[in-house]
């Protein structure tokens, strides 16, 4: 996997003009695409330039940077937003959608579809994820459903919902398509499949100990779920997750293998 999202990174960069402000990143995907990024949450915020207007996708780069977000945009295309959209409801996703609004942007929570841009819901990060596939870049945002720079978050829908998901994502453009996942470097699409692979390693593994009868704490140590784990790890962070966000994912996973037993 890391070698697929380094890969498709580089060559995203190379073809891409990049300018940085104090605090909001911009990477031009296409003359009508651009992806932000502020460094409080490194969410991924899209922004696209439709015939219907400037649409903003998941606008939070962080509380204090939603002036320099602003005046990213209006150096980019120096016009309004008019529609707002969110990949899932989470405040590091919506958290700008306010401000937006009283400048006049129209938020969009049910089902949205232009001729740019393509969208589709799941369940899997959230119990309603939205995906969003703009056409003319060939770019797909997907939200938490998929992140390069964590672990994956499957647990409202579950291992289905998860495979749905990533599924629907794939059936979305065709092989070339960037792949723009929460937060995180964007990708490809043998990264998302490399990133279900690993995902589903996890699960299996996990469960297997947890049949086991080990506890939390002795997979935690486990030598091969510290290497599983690892795959996850694409920027190499020394260590990749703190001990409570560690024991949090294999808390979370065994509660969504349980579920999926008792159904």
């Amino acid at each position: 996997m890391k070698g697929f999202i380094i890969l498709t990174s580089t060559l995203f960069l190379l073809t891409s003009s990049i300018a940085l402000s104090s605090s909001v990143s911009v990477q031009k995907v296409s003359e009508h695409l651009h992806i932000l990024s502020g460094k409080e949450y490194g969410t991924n915020i899209g922004l696209v330039s439709t015939k219907y207007g400037l649409v903003l996708i998941d606008p939070m780069p962080g509380n204090n940077q939603l002036s320099t977000l602003d005046e990213t945009i209006r150096s980019i295309y120096d016009k309004p937003i008019s529609f707002i959209l969110n990949t899932h409801a989470h405040s590091d996703h919506t958290g700008g959608n306010a401000h937006f609004e009283k400048q006049g942007g129209k938020l969009i929570e049910s089902s949205f579809n232009l001729d740019d841009l393509t969208h589709i819901k799941v369940k899997s990060h959230t119990t309603i994820d939205n995906i969003y596939y703009h056409k003319e870049s060939n770019s797909i945002f997907v939200g938490d459903v998929f992140d390069t720079s964590w672990h994956p978050t499957f647990y409202a829908g579950g291992i289905k919902g998860f495979n749905e998901a990533i599924e629907a994502i794939l059936n979305l453009g065709d092989d070339q398509s960037l792949v723009i996942p929460g937060h995180g470097a964007p990708a490809n699409k043998p990264s998302l499949l490399e990133f279900r692979k690993n995902t589903f390693t996890w699960i299996h593994k996990i469960q297997e100990l947890y049949q086991k009868g080990l506890g939390v704490e002795q997979i935690m140590i486990d030598a091969q779920v510290k290497d599983i784990l690892e795959k996850f790890n694409i920027n190499n962070k020394p260590p990749f997750l703190p001990q409570k966000a560690h024991k949090k994912f294999i808390e979370k996973t065994i509660s969504v293998i349980n579920e999926e037993n008792n159904r």
